[in-house]
């Protein structure tokens, strides 16, 4: 009789730990109108290769060029594209170094801020996204720079006066159109230096 009674107490115990049969989760379908009646059907206007992030990602991209996405594919060749644009006789040409010097800025100003910049550990950061950081610094600064670098010579040698007037002229047209007038059109021009 006591092998019965602990067999049923052993059982009804075991059941509380099974999920009822008649009860399910319910199941959310997660669609990219957000479930909006008047959203636009994203099957009925999109391509069906570049539907939903995943095939874009995944198939559409690899299938259109291999090495589309930025980690992938060959490295930029940043020595290599420094050496042949002559990035470094394009700066000495274009007055960088030597406008910077007239202006006090030397390589002792630069090594002061070494410790800040090993201090802030930026120099990690870099390291652990090196591959980012080099096709960054290849598409951002190497491929432009035969081009910015004798604008960037120009500007250097503008007196800084004429900055502060410029600084000061935008500053005056931004207060008088925030303040005085209800057009802000003219206001987003303004607010780009």
């Amino acid at each position: 009789m006591m092998l019965c009674v602990t067999t049923l107490l052993a059982l009804g115990h075991a059941s509380a730990f099974v999920a009822p049969s008649g009860l399910h989760a319910p199941q959310t379908r997660v669609r990219e109108s957000f479930g909006f009646d008047f959203a636009e059907s994203q099957a009925e206007n999109t391509d069906f290769a570049i539907l939903g992030e995943r095939r874009l990602k995944e198939e559409f991209i690899r299938s259109y060029k291999p090495t589309a996405t930025v980690l992938e594919g060959k490295p930029y060749p940043l020595f290599q594209e420094v050496q042949a644009k002559k990035l470094l006789s394009a700066t000495v040409d274009a007055g960088v170094l030597g406008t910077l010097g007239d202006l006090g800025l030397g390589l002792a100003d630069v090594e002061k801020l070494l410790p800040l910049v090993d201090e802030s550990g930026i120099l990690a950061l870099v390291a652990r996204n090196l591959p980012l950081a080099i096709i960054a610094t290849g598409y951002l600064l190497v491929e432009p720079a035969p081009f910015l670098l004798p604008v960037l010579g120009t500007l250097l040698k503008v007196p800084s006066a004429v900055w502060t007037a410029l600084a000061a002229a935008a500053t005056a047209g931004e207060v008088y159109l925030v303040g005085f007038t209800d057009d802000s059109g003219l206001a987003a021009v303004l607010l780009l230096p």
